[in-house]
């Protein structure tokens, strides 16, 4: 087994952790809302949806490594999952930066997408797309 592989297998690992699942809940939601705020300046408390991220997830490098057979719920617990496992490693200072990433894709594309779900998928792809980037996932 090659060193891709290995680390691909530690991924898999990760993504279907299901405590860090629910870690990672609660850090998608923050960096989402909080992003929402700095693009728009309106105060909301969404939960994101998990076909929100499901969709994210079908999108990025993510769904190679997740396997095929999953729901909606399950690919987004992958996210989740893959979201706090990067708050563990790189601690606080990835939160500004997924915030950052988020709000910038809210901004340019607010009024283009018509709800909110939409927009919610297309801007964690585009946030799976540059963390996936920036470690090495393809």
């Amino acid at each position: 087994m090659d060193a891709s592989s290995t680390n691909d297998f530690k991924l898999q690992e990760i993504l279907l952790d299901k405590n860090l699942a629910k870690f990672g809940d609660a850090i998608v939601n923050y960096i989402y809302n909080a992003a929402v705020y700095e693009a728009t300046e309106k105060l909301q408390g969404v939960k994101v949806w998990d076909k929100s991220l499901a969709k994210a997830c079908r999108a990025s490098p993510l769904r190679n490594l997740v396997g095929s057979k999953k729901n909606a719920g399950e690919l987004g617990d992958a996210v989740e999952a893959f979201i706090g496992f990067l708050y563990i490693k790189k601690s606080k200072s990835i939160i500004n930066q997924m915030i950052e990433i988020l709000k910038r894709f809210i901004i340019q594309n607010w009024v283009l997408l018509s709800d909110e779900q939409e927009i919610c998928s297309d801007a964690f792809t585009h946030l799976l797309s540059v963390l996936c980037n920036e470690i090495g996932i393809v």
